[in-house]
């Protein structure tokens, strides 16, 4: 009822007025003061863009901030919405989008839904709709690289074929030296072998739960591919489960190739070990396709200020915002025309996840993705611990994961 009242009043200030209009013609409301939530680390951005914000269009609207993580933030929404104060504008990562409209907690995006589905990256228009509709406005997406030691393979590697070769002369479990990490037991990092040859997740492009295709033959075709990487990896999957640890045994120089996100940059740039950032390598010629996750700034449909609200959120993915939080925080912005800007002169890991970024999916966002996540992580250690073949791990799984889905209908 709270959403279709907003979009009431909303609609009566741009009714025939074209899309990219809308947002020029809705003004805010008078006395707005709007609560923004973002991570920490975009905090110093986030108050820039206000100011720019009420500077750009002459504005006089109140801002407060809090550092909040992403999952925090969606978290927040649904448990305290209605009943305390939250965030208008929330910064969360799409995967969250689906609980979070479900619940109530989102409003639908009202301005600019033509512009995003034109300039913005098929992962990004894909990761803010849910049934159908907008919600939430892109403003940068992540996912996987990997990360190399330069001393220990001084070319980069293409395939995965190589790494193992190296490995054949470097590996030493008991002195814990290895040739590639991941976080194994992580469904996001090795999905990329599940989808190898073209296995999904949920069908109609993430969208049907009921059509569930993590056990098909091509995802174990898949699977059984990722078994190679063992001659690699001999680690113990559930000890290199902690990130410290796998990124702590790279700047070692005991780890020569590993994959993991943006998010690591800044450690590694900090152990001093001389490393490089390529894409994804292919596997038995095959390119991976990695989760992309994208981030959405979202409006709370409890907002009081929802047109100054959408407004706002909308200047947040305008170009012009997402160049500067690109500047401010090396945050990718999913828009084709700004990664050709950026990556004339980026630096090897933006290069890197860029490139990889053509070579990904956005993680289904439909409220049934979060039921995938622990039966996968048993599924991938029956079959890389304990030998359990690829069908009944998958089978297992998928029968786990469509009783959860039943029990919620």
């Amino acid at each position: 009822m709270r959403n279709t009242w907003i979009k009431t009043v909303l609609l009566s200030a741009c009714v025939s007025l074209p899309l990219w209009s809308q947002a020029e013609d809705i003004q805010p409301e008078a006395g707005s003061d709007l609560l923004i939530w973002t991570d920490s680390s975009t905090l110093d951005y986030m108050k820039y863009a206000a100011e720019s914000f009420n500077r750009d269009f002459g504005y006089d609207i109140k801002f407060s901030f809090r550092g909040l993580a992403p999952i925090d933030a969606a978290s927040r929404l649904i448990q305290d919405g209605g009943s305390a104060r939250v965030a208008d504008v929330a910064e969360i990562e799409h995967d969250l989008l689906g609980r979070l409209v479900v619940a109530g907690g989102a409003m639908e995006n009202l301005v600019s839904s033509e512009r995003i589905l034109s300039t913005f990256l098929p992962n990004a228009t894909a990761a803010a709709q849910y049934a159908g509709s907008n919600y939430g406005f892109p403003v940068s997406y992540a996912t996987l690289a990997l990360f190399y030691n330069k001393e220990l393979l001084p070319v980069a590697p293409k395939t995965f074929e190589e790494i193992i070769q190296f490995g054949n002369g470097f590996n030493d479990a008991k002195a814990n030296r290895y040739a590639l990490l991941w976080d194994i037991q992580n469904y996001y990092e090795s999905r990329m072998f599940l989808t190898l040859y073209g296995a999904y997740e949920f069908g109609n492009q993430g969208t049907d739960a009921k059509d569930l295709g993590i056990d098909s033959p091509l995802a174990q075709q898949g699977m059984n591919a990722m078994k190679m990487l063992k001659a690699a990896n001999r680690s113990n999957p559930v000890d290199m489960r902690n990130a410290q640890v796998r990124r702590g045994l790279f700047g070692e120089g005991k780890v020569a190739a590993i994959i993991d996100g943006p998010w690591a940059i800044q450690g590694y740039d900090n152990s001093g070990v001389n490393y490089g950032v390529v894409p994804i390598p292919t596997l038995k010629g095959k390119q991976p396709r990695t989760f992309s996750t994208v981030r959405l700034a979202v409006v709370s449909s409890y907002s009081e200020y929802p047109k100054a609200s959408q407004l706002f959120a909308d200047y947040l993915s305008s170009e012009k915002m997402l160049l500067k939080r690109y500047q401010m925080t090396k945050s990718i912005p999913p828009v084709e025309s700004l990664m050709e800007k950026i990556i004339v002169d980026a630096d090897e890991a933006t290069y890197a996840i860029i490139a990889q970024g053509f070579h990904s999916d956005a993680m289904p966002s439909i409220p049934e993705m979060g039921y995938l996540w622990s039966p996968m992580a048993s599924a991938i250690t029956a079959m890389w611990v304990n030998d359990q073949p690829v069908n009944q791990a998958l089978d297992h799984a998928k029968s786990i994961i469509e009783e959860q889905i039943a029990y919620q209908e």
